[in-house]
């Protein structure tokens, strides 16, 4: 696959993902955090045995090396989830925001250990700012990544430690996800992942159930239809897309797309919600989109990643 097909590729889960956010807001109005993971994950698990029986994609395990498959659905979705969903239950969205936002970093940092990467001056440039236009607009109280807002003013020590460990678990994602991809198809990665997810939501969700859980409200259309696109677009499309940059573009060079996030949620906030857009947001817009311009460039014009 040429390179700049790699970079489309990431811009597109960028959107898909910026987008979920305000369709999760809608959607915890009437199902749980854990319900509404194992629906998701159920339905995205289900879409993809289909695929699978229709011949649209091939799942193949056999003889392939089983430990970097089990490394990524355990970092993606199983720990992600868990610590992201409880950690935004306990802060305030901006520090989410902060906090997460600061993944491509972190994913830089180990990708230079763990797969001998090596970064130009120019893609650390791109790197940190893009980081910097996450934080410009997180601090002027633009649309953030990491779920719905929480509406807590101050964030609590444990959902710091939660949502860490949430940043810790995605950047150790991009990178076993990147191994796997040595022995995987993107497609065989994809299903694993929301395989496990859907088994490890679905036995929360039972214990939920068994425990006297109700449903917050009516079940409408509307609600299943933002199960639809978390578990069709956000699930299936957004992470076969995440695994198929990250098996052509550098581990950094994948992740710094989910700045991209920021700013699809932001401009989806100003468009849809009618939220406030100002100069700092505009900057930070702006910081993001030469960021990811500069760690990519070399990508987009078709040179080896």
């Amino acid at each position: 696959m040429a390179s700049w097909k790699a970079y489309a590729a990431g811009i597109a889960w960028a959107t898909i993902f910026g987008l979920s956010f305000l369709v999760t807001k809608d959607a915890l109005e009437v199902f749980s955090p854990v319900s509404l993971l194992f629906f998701r994950f159920a339905l995205a698990t289900a879409v993809m045995v289909g695929l699978e029986l229709a011949g649209v994609v091939r799942l193949r395990y056999a003889g392939k090396p089983r430990r970097p498959l089990l490394l990524t659905c355990l970092l993606q979705p199983v720990l992600y989830f868990t610590l992201e969903t409880f950690g935004l239950r306990e802060t305030a969205s901006s520090t989410a925001g902060l906090i997460l936002g600061a993944m491509p970093a972190a994913v830089a940092a180990l990708s230079v250990p763990m797969l001998k990467e090596r970064l130009s001056a120019r893609q650390v440039l791109g790197l940190a700012l893009s980081i910097a236009g996450v934080v410009l607009i997180v601090m002027q109280g633009g649309s953030v990544p990491g779920g719905p807002e929480s509406g807590t003013a101050v964030g609590r020590t444990i959902g710091v430690l939660l949502l860490v460990g949430a940043l810790a678990s995605a950047a150790f994602y991009n990178v076993y996800s990147r191994k796997a991809s040595a022995h995987y198809a993107p497609a065989e990665t994809t299903f694993a992942m929301m395989a496990s997810g859907a088994a490890f939501f679905g036995a929360l969700a039972l214990v939920e159930s068994l425990a006297g859980a109700r449903p917050l409200g009516p079940a409408t259309p509307a609600a299943w239809g933002a199960v639809a696109y978390l578990g069709i677009l956000s699930s299936v499309v957004a992470f076969f897309l995440v695994n198929l940059s990250l098996s052509r573009l550098k581990a950094a060079q994948s992740a710094i797309f989910g700045t991209l996030t920021t700013l699809v949620a932001l401009v989806a906030g100003v468009t849809l919600r009618g939220e406030a857009f100002g100069a700092a947001q505009a900057l930070g817009a702006a910081a993001i989109v030469a960021g990811v311009w500069l760690t990519n460039a070399r990508a987009l014009r078709g040179g080896a990643a």
